[in-house]
């Protein structure tokens, strides 16, 4: 527990520069050299406890890691204290809008860990788990791209795109008589979309281009919601919208997805997607 007591934090740090953001930092899961900037403990941990399988929050100057966000689990992972070797294990990463950082939740397995505010770390994000994520971020934006191509033009609400039953919302309702032929047609655009191969963009535009530039197409984004000066849009299948997460670089890759079925009410379209059951990833 003694080396937990050398623990602090700075009253204020600066934003995380969030790897991910970039279309070729979207596929890095290790960074060496990470910066600790800031260390603290969650209040109900702060007394009366082991240090063994105590938590501890950390935030660097730079990270891989993609925090829960957006409709997309968070990454998990480890870092590695690279002044003694330790290894912490990443239980969960968040991100504050008000402050632009990412905290890295970790857990404390060893009673005498050392690590300090300017200690440099390597941070590993678990591959699989991050291709897993992408690979469920992409398909639900593969089902915005099928539903643009269909003639389906109704606004987004929100995506959830975690493995335990991913939905993607629109505003509007589909005719009931025509759900099912719907969704038929959607697994059909699926396999389209994902035997052409199209590879995925991502990039930061300003955010009055990227508005002109996306509803002159598919007209259903309000960019009054974004207050940054620039905003992350990515492509899937050719269908761009704004987007914090992490992504596939190609539509081939989602060739294990298909679409489940259609859910309609109190004035929004649940569009259901997943794994086919006779695949894995």
């Amino acid at each position: 527990m003694a080396a937990l007591a050398i623990i602090n934090s700075p009253v204020s740090i600066t934003p995380t520069d969030r790897l991910y953001l970039s279309y070729e930092g979207n596929f890095i899961t290790s960074k060496a050299g990470c910066k600790v900037l800031s260390i603290s403990r969650p209040e109900q941990q702060q007394q009366g406890d082991d240090a063994t399988g105590t938590l501890i929050d950390l935030a660097f100057d730079v990270s891989p890691f993609h925090p829960q966000g957006g409709g997309q689990p968070s990454d998990v992972g480890t870092i590695s204290i690279e002044r003694t070797e330790q290894i912490l294990t990443v239980k969960k990463a968040t991100f504050s809008f008000e402050t632009n950082v990412v905290t890295h939740h970790c857990s404390v397995v060893a009673a005498d860990v050392d690590i300090r505010v300017g200690d440099t770390c390597t941070l590993n994000v678990d591959s699989e788990t991050r291709l897993l994520y992408s690979k469920y971020h992409s398909a639900g934006h593969l089902v915005d791209s099928a539903m643009y191509r269909l003639g389906y033009e109704l606004p987004p609400e929100k995506g959830y795109h975690f493995p335990d039953g991913p939905t993607v919302e629109y505003k509007g309702l589909v005719e009931a008589d025509k759900r099912q032929e719907l969704v038929k047609k959607l697994k059909e655009e699926f396999v389209t979309l994902v035997n052409e191969d199209i590879p995925t963009t991502i990039c930061m535009q300003i955010k009055e281009e990227a508005e002109a530039e996306l509803n002159r197409t598919q007209k259903n984004f309000d960019f009054s919601l974004f207050v940054d000066p620039e905003v992350r849009i990515v492509g899937v299948a050719d269908f761009k919208c704004p987007c914090g997460g992490t992504h596939v670089r190609s539509t081939k890759e989602l060739s294990e997805f298909t679409v489940t079925g259609i859910k309609c009410k109190k004035g929004v379209t649940k569009i259901k997607y997943d794994i086919m059951p006779s695949t894995s990833v």
